[in-house]
């Protein structure tokens, strides 16, 4: 088979989602020495990532998500670039396009909720146009990449099974983070419950306020730490901890990946109550630190999760505080979900989805 030239959209490569690009072209790298890669980069984030094998090369775009020039300039620059078959990382990309194409879609968390700011109208006008252009898209790609059996699950439905054979699960992973813990001082020598990432309404963080107030009648010692940009919905959920007087609620914005490492390491457990995730890699971070999760049923979470976590209804407060007070009071449960959790975390591997998406480029060069 002749080699390829395959371009991978990684215009989200400095986000959140940022993580599953960054490590699909490293591990790419080190598995294909035959294909030729183009990486397109925002122009500002140009120096986020550099290749390291010489049939890997960098292009850059000003050409943003949501965006005219998404649609006019960056289908201009894939037809100058003329490859074989473009990898989208995210479900934005030009209309324009009419070459082939594998699409990854993380979750199904903006088709199913809202995350209504100040800007109503905005939001809810762009989520109109995110939820047909990613009908369009599921329509044209050759295949859709997901991270978990639930989202590939989500999609199918929601297209009610006419792309049923274009679905395909590559399970995301998570890393040991490498910096060195770096303490959190207020924390030192204090029994927390810990949470990390972003604030908007369907990670249900009202939820554990609530069960962390009820759980630390009995456990006064008890606090809570939430670590994440603060943006609207941070800023929300504090003025709502103050107006109800909660005592010992930490907001500390952005960390450190030194700082993560810490908290994961000290926590009485990380908990997650999210009502919609896609793959939730501080799940499995946590579990590579030794730190007992607490999980939401929900979506893909036990998937994720497996038999490491300790489970409850997202949608009852009660059932939080019953797992939170069980791991406070049972340290035999406590040393088995660190246990579990071990074993948990060797289901998964960037290597191995990086492996399982090179056999679906492969399959696309068969084509």
């Amino acid at each position: 088979m002749r080699s390829m030239h395959i371009v991978i959209d990684a215009r989200r490569i400095n986000s959140s989602t940022g993580h599953y690009i960054e490590r699909l072209i490293d591990e790419l790298q080190l598995i294909d020495d035959k294909n030729n890669y183009t990486v397109v980069v925002l122009e500002k984030e140009k120096s986020h990532w550099k290749p390291s094998r010489p049939n890997f090369t960098v292009h850059t775009t000003t050409a943003d998500h949501y965006t005219f020039a998404e649609q006019l300039q960056f289908a201009k620059l894939l037809y100058r670039l003329k490859p074989d078959f473009v990898h989208f990382s995210m479900p934005q990309q030009p209309l324009l396009w009419n070459g082939r194409r594998i699409t990854t879609v993380h979750d199904t968390t903006l088709v199913r909720y809202e995350n209504l700011d100040q800007n109503k109208l905005l939001y809810r006008g762009r989520k109109l146009i995110f939820t047909n252009l990613l009908r369009n898209v599921i329509k044209r790609s050759d295949y859709v990449i997901t991270p978990t059996e639930y989202v590939r699950g989500d999609l199918d439905k929601w297209t009610d099974g006419r792309f049923s054979d274009k679905f395909v699960v590559t399970h995301e992973s998570g890393d040991m983070i490498h910096a060195k813990p770096e303490a959190v001082k207020e924390l030192k020598g204090k029994q927390f419950l810990f949470f990390v990432g972003n604030a908007f309404p369907y990670k249900n963080l009202s939820r554990i306020v609530s069960a962390y107030a009820e759980a630390k009648y009995a456990h006064p010692e008890l606090q809570l730490v939430f670590a994440g940009k603060k943006e609207f919905f941070y800023e929300q959920l504090e003025a709502d901890v103050a107006r109800r007087n909660i005592p010992d609620v930490h907001f500390l914005g952005y960390i450190s990946d030194g700082e993560k490492r810490w908290l994961f390491q000290h926590a009485s457990a990380y908990v997650c109550a999210s009502l919609s995730e896609g793959f939730h890699i501080p799940m499995i971070e946590a579990m590579y630190e030794q730190c007992p999760v607490i999980s939401s049923n929900a979506t893909c979470l036990p998937e994720v999760g497996g038999d490491g976590a300790l489970y409850f209804d997202p949608h009852s407060t009660d059932e939080l505080v019953v797992a939170i007070t069980r791991l406070l009071d049972e340290p035999k449960l406590h040393e088995q979900l660190i246990k579990k959790g071990n074993y948990n975390v060797k289901r998964f591997s960037w290597k191995k989805m990086a492996r399982e998406t090179h056999a679906i480029y492969e399959k696309m060069g068969r084509e």
